[in-house]
């Protein structure tokens, strides 16, 4: 295994990422994983664009990216972040009842993607609504100031507290109430190119992933301890615990059944290419 390129990593900065980040440096090293790496941190829309500019080789991306560049990028096996049920963190914020926004202009976050093409889905085949949208810097308070809905998501979403009285409407669960189906938000991808040239890099990174992700998740009172510091008597730790049992991780063919939905009804929209098999790493 050469050590003469560079591995680079996309890293999302929100919390619902930490299992898959909190140690995997240390378990590459222990693992004798030769390859030198960095990694670019940053929100879901920053990493798209990372990886579309050749910035960056792997990393979760949003699915709604994916199914826009599909011939770009594989997929590493069986990691995505997803919910079967509540999100949590990608909410629609609204001074008024969801039924009163039909017209509406709404604040899109400018750190989304998959969101943002799921809430113009929901309004506009669940509601039959007829909205503009304008993207903007994710603010939950400066959003409502301006508009009288907005789509905020990550950390922001999960610890959303405004001021005033808002309505708060949960994207996950309003899409599997609608299709009784999951949501994938993010998949984990490699760079088509990179994959091809260094093969057996993204294998042992993509066993590497998985490992420590397994392990994170069977103990997330411990990550919550060691990877954010945050004790068992904190406030906000019952709170972060349950978020990260109710996320999925693994994409099952449950998983995979509410990702094709999506994907059909982006395409549908106008909103993305004609959706191909799903694109697999494999040596």
């Amino acid at each position: 295994m050469t050590t003469q390129t560079l591995l680079r990593i996309g890293k999302i900065r929100y919390i619902n990422c930490l299992p898959f980040y909190f140690g995997l440096a240390e378990l590459f090293r222990e693992k004798g994983f030769e390859q030198e790496m960095s990694f670019f941190e940053s929100y879901p829309a920053a990493i798209n664009e990372a990886m579309q500019n050749r910035e960056i080789d792997a990393a979760p991306i949003s699915s709604f990216e994916y199914l826009q560049h599909q011939d770009d990028y594989v997929l590493m096996p069986d990691l995505a972040i997803g919910a079967r049920l509540f999100a949590r963190s990608v909410l629609l914020i609204s001074k008024k009842k969801i039924e009163s926004l039909n017209h509406d202009v709404i604040a899109l976050s400018k750190e989304s993607l998959s969101s943002a093409s799921l809430l113009r889905i929901l309004l506009k085949r669940k509601y039959l609504y007829r909205n503009t949208f304008d993207l903007t810097d994710q603010d939950p308070e400066a959003m409502l100031q301006k508009y009288s809905a907005a789509l905020v998501i990550g950390d922001q979403a999960l610890f959303c507290q405004p001021k005033e009285m808002i309505y708060k409407y949960d994207l996950g669960e309003m899409w599997q109430h609608w299709t009784g189906k999951p949501f994938v938000f993010s998949l984990w991808a490699v760079r088509q190119e990179f994959a091809a040239q260094y093969p057996e890099q993204v294998k042992l990174m993509a066993v590497l992933l998985k490992e420590n992700l397994l392990t994170n998740l069977s103990d997330p009172e411990m990550l919550l301890k060691k990877g954010l510091g945050i004790a068992s008597a904190d406030k906000p730790f019952c709170q972060m615990l349950g978020y990260f049992v109710n996320l999925q991780y693994t994409l099952d063919q449950h998983m995979k059944d509410g990702l094709a939905k999506f994907f059909e009804f982006a395409h549908e929209e106008g909103l993305a290419p004609a959706p191909k098999p799903l694109r697999f790493f494999s040596t």
